[in-house]
Protein backbone atom coordinates (compact mmCIF):
# COMPACT_ATOMS: atom_id res chain seq x y z
CA UNK A 1 0.00 0.00 0.00
CA UNK A 2 1.36 3.45 -0.80
CA UNK A 3 2.71 5.61 2.03
CA UNK A 4 2.51 9.18 2.50
CA UNK A 5 4.78 11.87 3.77
CA UNK A 6 3.85 15.46 3.75
CA UNK A 7 6.37 18.63 3.77
CA UNK A 8 4.53 21.90 4.46
CA UNK A 9 5.95 25.13 6.30
CA UNK A 10 3.13 24.80 8.70
CA UNK A 11 2.41 22.55 11.70
CA UNK A 12 -1.17 23.02 12.36
CA UNK A 13 -2.85 19.99 10.41
CA UNK A 14 0.20 17.99 11.70
CA UNK A 15 -1.93 15.94 14.09
CA UNK A 16 -4.63 15.67 11.40
CA UNK A 17 -2.09 13.93 9.08
CA UNK A 18 -1.58 11.46 11.21
CA UNK A 19 -4.99 10.31 12.35
CA UNK A 20 -5.13 9.75 8.11
CA UNK A 21 -2.32 7.21 8.23
CA UNK A 22 0.65 9.29 7.08
CA UNK A 23 4.04 8.16 7.79
CA UNK A 24 6.02 11.55 8.62
CA UNK A 25 5.43 15.08 8.78
CA UNK A 26 8.46 17.01 7.27
CA UNK A 27 8.47 20.75 8.72
CA UNK A 28 10.13 23.35 6.72
CA UNK A 29 13.07 24.06 6.25
CA UNK A 30 14.36 20.30 7.27
CA UNK A 31 17.89 18.87 7.18
CA UNK A 32 19.20 16.22 5.51
CA UNK A 33 19.31 14.23 8.37
CA UNK A 34 15.57 14.68 9.23
CA UNK A 35 14.86 12.93 5.73
CA UNK A 36 17.10 10.61 5.99
CA UNK A 37 14.95 9.37 9.02
CA UNK A 38 11.74 9.71 7.08
CA UNK A 39 13.04 7.23 4.33
CA UNK A 40 14.20 5.31 7.27
CA UNK A 41 11.18 5.14 8.67
CA UNK A 42 9.61 4.49 5.26
CA UNK A 43 11.76 1.11 4.34
CA UNK A 44 10.96 0.34 8.34
CA UNK A 45 7.18 0.01 7.43
CA UNK A 46 7.54 -1.63 4.05
CA UNK A 47 9.47 -4.65 5.42
CA UNK A 48 7.05 -5.33 8.42
CA UNK A 49 5.44 -8.15 7.49
CA UNK A 50 1.59 -7.63 6.65
CA UNK A 51 -0.99 -7.24 9.09
CA UNK A 52 -2.60 -10.23 10.99
CA UNK A 53 -6.03 -8.92 9.59
CA UNK A 54 -4.38 -9.55 5.70
CA UNK A 55 -5.23 -13.60 6.72
CA UNK A 56 -8.74 -12.72 7.90
CA UNK A 57 -10.10 -10.20 5.16
CA UNK A 58 -13.23 -11.24 3.15
CA UNK A 59 -13.75 -10.53 -0.17
CA UNK A 60 -16.97 -8.62 -0.50
CA UNK A 61 -19.14 -9.22 -3.74
CA UNK A 62 -22.50 -8.44 -4.98
CA UNK A 63 -25.19 -10.73 -5.80
CA UNK A 64 -28.36 -8.64 -7.23
CA UNK A 65 -28.95 -6.51 -3.66
CA UNK A 66 -27.42 -9.11 -1.48
CA UNK A 67 -23.68 -8.54 0.09
CA UNK A 68 -22.03 -11.75 -0.37
CA UNK A 69 -19.22 -12.53 1.71
CA UNK A 70 -16.35 -14.78 0.23
CA UNK A 71 -13.19 -16.34 2.18
CA UNK A 72 -9.96 -15.70 0.07
CA UNK A 73 -9.83 -19.67 -0.78
CA UNK A 74 -13.49 -19.26 -2.50
CA UNK A 75 -12.18 -16.87 -4.76
CA UNK A 76 -11.42 -19.01 -7.85
CA UNK A 77 -10.38 -15.86 -10.19
CA UNK A 78 -11.45 -12.42 -11.15
CA UNK A 79 -11.84 -10.47 -14.43
CA UNK A 80 -12.60 -7.59 -15.71
CA UNK A 81 -14.81 -6.61 -18.53
CA UNK A 82 -15.08 -3.60 -19.53
CA UNK A 83 -15.35 -0.81 -16.25
CA UNK A 84 -16.91 -3.67 -14.28
CA UNK A 85 -15.03 -6.70 -12.11
CA UNK A 86 -16.24 -10.24 -11.21
CA UNK A 87 -15.39 -12.45 -8.39
CA UNK A 88 -15.49 -16.40 -10.25
CA UNK A 89 -16.46 -18.61 -6.87
CA UNK A 90 -18.39 -21.42 -5.48
CA UNK A 91 -21.17 -18.57 -5.68
CA UNK A 92 -21.04 -18.02 -8.68
CA UNK A 93 -20.45 -14.90 -10.74
CA UNK A 94 -20.21 -12.44 -8.43
CA UNK A 95 -19.93 -7.85 -8.98
CA UNK A 96 -17.33 -6.95 -7.18
CA UNK A 97 -16.29 -3.27 -6.86
CA UNK A 98 -12.15 -2.61 -6.89
CA UNK A 99 -10.19 -3.21 -9.90
CA UNK A 100 -8.13 -6.13 -10.78
CA UNK A 101 -4.99 -3.87 -10.12
CA UNK A 102 -6.26 -3.31 -6.36
CA UNK A 103 -7.43 -6.64 -5.84
CA UNK A 104 -3.91 -7.91 -6.83
CA UNK A 105 -2.09 -5.67 -4.76
CA UNK A 106 -4.59 -6.78 -1.80
CA UNK A 107 -4.72 -10.57 -1.94
CA UNK A 108 -0.96 -11.00 -2.68
CA UNK A 109 1.25 -13.66 -4.39
CA UNK A 110 -1.40 -16.90 -4.04
CA UNK A 111 -3.00 -14.77 -7.40
CA UNK A 112 -1.56 -14.38 -10.28
CA UNK A 113 -2.35 -11.97 -13.11
CA UNK A 114 -2.09 -14.11 -16.28
CA UNK A 115 -4.09 -11.91 -18.58
CA UNK A 116 -5.13 -7.98 -18.48
CA UNK A 117 -8.32 -8.92 -17.66
CA UNK A 118 -8.31 -12.26 -15.55
CA UNK A 119 -6.16 -12.67 -11.72
CA UNK A 120 -6.10 -16.37 -10.73
CA UNK A 121 -5.55 -18.58 -7.46
CA UNK A 122 -2.99 -20.40 -7.70
CA UNK A 123 -4.49 -22.92 -5.90
CA UNK A 124 -7.61 -23.19 -8.05
CA UNK A 125 -5.84 -24.34 -11.80
CA UNK A 126 -6.46 -27.39 -12.81
CA UNK A 127 -4.93 -27.29 -15.64
CA UNK A 128 -2.94 -25.49 -18.53
CA UNK A 129 -3.18 -26.13 -21.94
CA UNK A 130 -2.25 -25.12 -25.57
CA UNK A 131 -4.83 -24.75 -27.81
CA UNK A 132 -3.13 -23.35 -31.45
CA UNK A 133 -0.28 -21.48 -29.82
CA UNK A 134 -2.55 -19.43 -26.89
CA UNK A 135 -1.96 -20.99 -23.50
CA UNK A 136 -5.58 -21.45 -21.64
CA UNK A 137 -5.85 -22.32 -17.89
CA UNK A 138 -8.93 -24.76 -16.39
CA UNK A 139 -9.71 -22.62 -13.12
CA UNK A 140 -11.77 -23.63 -10.42
CA UNK A 141 -14.24 -26.23 -8.62
CA UNK A 142 -16.98 -26.48 -10.63
CA UNK A 143 -18.05 -28.67 -13.81
CA UNK A 144 -17.42 -27.57 -16.18
CA UNK A 145 -14.41 -25.31 -15.16
CA UNK A 146 -13.51 -21.85 -16.23
CA UNK A 147 -11.62 -21.05 -19.19
CA UNK A 148 -9.27 -18.52 -19.04
CA UNK A 149 -7.10 -17.06 -21.95
CA UNK A 150 -3.01 -16.14 -20.79
CA UNK A 151 -1.71 -13.23 -22.51
CA UNK A 152 0.83 -14.04 -24.94
CA UNK A 153 3.38 -12.44 -22.73
CA UNK A 154 2.88 -14.20 -19.60
CA UNK A 155 2.30 -17.75 -20.66
CA UNK A 156 6.39 -18.97 -19.69
CA UNK A 157 5.46 -16.58 -16.06
CA UNK A 158 2.45 -18.44 -15.37
CA UNK A 159 3.70 -21.97 -16.22
CA UNK A 160 6.76 -21.54 -14.15
CA UNK A 161 4.61 -19.93 -11.38
CA UNK A 162 1.93 -23.21 -11.68
CA UNK A 163 5.32 -26.18 -11.84
CA UNK A 164 6.69 -23.99 -8.97
CA UNK A 165 4.14 -24.67 -6.78
CA UNK A 166 3.64 -28.83 -8.21
CA UNK A 167 6.27 -31.52 -7.98
CA UNK A 168 6.54 -34.25 -10.54
CA UNK A 169 7.36 -32.19 -13.79
CA UNK A 170 10.48 -30.35 -14.55
CA UNK A 171 9.74 -26.51 -15.25
CA UNK A 172 12.21 -27.05 -18.22
CA UNK A 173 10.29 -29.43 -20.57
CA UNK A 174 7.63 -27.49 -22.78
Amino acid sequence: APRFVLSTARDDHAMKAFELGVVDYLLKPFTEARVKRTLDRLVEKSSAPPPERQHDLRIAARDGRAIVFLRREEAYAFEADGRLCYVHSVRGRLDVDLSLTSLESVLGPGYLRVHRSWLVSLDHVRSIDREGGEATLLVGEQDPPIRVSVARDRAAAVRTQLLSRAIGLRADRG
